[in-house]
């Protein structure tokens, strides 16, 4: 096999397919990236046997092959490459087999030989076939973006470790909970699927669709015998699924939408504030107290070791008055993906879960729910 790459693009692949492969398992094949060049096209493969993936590479084929190499190095040796050439064209690099699974690399004046393995032990990954849905790159890494903080770490609740996602006629929702806290992410589009679809997601799955579909455009979704992928015209995402069924979040969500106390703030003021008074809440557990007063909302903490810090800003307020304390961090997760310029929180009593949404949403795409600390 002989192959010339232009340095930026096998290095933007690279940058992908070397984040998958396995970095400490026992079959080194899965430590590995598969190069595979047909007549077509050339491919850059590797999976973890969780989580796979494959990308299209631009690149001259002078003569058709396949090898594994080492991701890490390999991906290592591509960002450090010289970055110009002696002509000032565009930085080409040269990668051919040899013998006995050698693989030679050659750049300007750079030289690397690597002992690679062939790719008969590596893993097969499968085709997305015929049957998809389409969504928008873009909207599927905001909706993303928007619940994967709240997704759970604990692997006793394994059926927590990843996002749901919903698909009906007419809706998308991605779902995350960790048990404190839920995030629901909701998108309406007419014709978007002829069957209701329901799967969990690992978050590391979750995670690399954010780094690898960057582009805009469609990325087709297809569901797979206990995998999910996920492909746009140059890469493909496979992942296994999380089997289990997801809690019913909507029993925890609806009683949370008659709450009768509500406070509107402006966002970028809020997240500031709550910033700026976690500073002095306990690191280990982060809590601060809110406290309405009128038009005020007063937001505090303190601990015992550090000392106290208190800051009020001016708010919408109706209903009745309302003393609370959260986990800071929570709140700020919250703050951080609320896109509107004001925010509404609909409080019942201290103690029970608070809702946390844009103001101005006439119809709701992004809400969340917040179980309080104790006082």
């Amino acid at each position: 096999m002989e192959l010339i790459f232009e340095r930026e693009d096998l290095l933007e692949a690279m940058q992908v397919v070397g984040n998958i492969a396995a970095s400490r398992n026992t079959l080194p094949i899965l430590a590995n990236v598969l190069i595979r060049a047909t007549e077509e096209h050339i491919q850059l493969a590797a999976t973890d046997l969780e989580v796979g993936v494959k990308s299209l590479v631009e690149g001259e084929i002078k003569e058709p092959g396949s090898i594994t190499i080492p991701a890490r190095k390999l991906a290592d040796i591509a960002r450090e490459l010289p970055v110009s050439s002696a002509s000032g064209d565009p930085v080409k690099v040269s990668l051919k087999t040899s013998a006995s699974d050698r693989v030679e690399i050659e750049c300007e004046n750079a030289r690397f030989r690597m002992v690679g393995l062939s790719d008969e032990e590596f893993p097969p990954l499968p085709e997305i076939g015929d049957e998809f849905i389409s969504l928008e790159s873009d909207l599927m890494n905001n909706m993303i973006q928007k619940t994967v903080f709240a997704v759970s770490t604990e692997e006793t609740r394994h059926f927590l470790n990843g996002i749901y996602l919903s698909i009906n006629s007419d809706t998308v929702k991605m779902v995350a909970t960790d048990g404190k806290r839920l995030a629901v992410a909701i998108n309406k589009e007419d014709g978007v699927s002829d069957k209701e679809i329901g799967v969990i997601i690992p978050t590391k799955a979750v995670n690399n669709v954010l780094r690898t579909f960057t582009e805009d455009g469609e990325v087709k979704v297809a569901l797979l015998e206990n995998q999910i992928a996920f492909a746009s015209e140059k890469m493909t995402l496979i992942s296994r699924l999380i089997e289990g069924d997801y809690p019913d979040t909507e029993a925890v969500m609806s009683p949370t939408m008659s709450n009768e106390i509500k406070v509107t703030a402006n966002t970028d003021h809020l997240l500031s504030v709550v910033r700026r008074v976690s500073l002095l809440a306990n690191p280990k557990t982060p809590s601060i107290r809110m406290e309405t007063n009128e038009s005020e909302l007063s937001i505090s903490a303190s601990t015992p070791e550090l000392g106290e810090a208190k800051e009020q800003i001016q708010v919408d307020h109706e209903g009745g008055s309302i003393e609370i304390a959260f986990n800071a961090r929570y709140v700020l997760d919250v703050l951080r993906n609320i896109e509107s310029e004001k925010v509404l929180f609909k409080f019942r009593d201290s103690l029970s879960p608070v809702l946390v949404m844009p103001s101005d949403e006439t119809e709701v795409t992004y809400m969340c729910v917040i179980m309080p600390m104790r006082l």
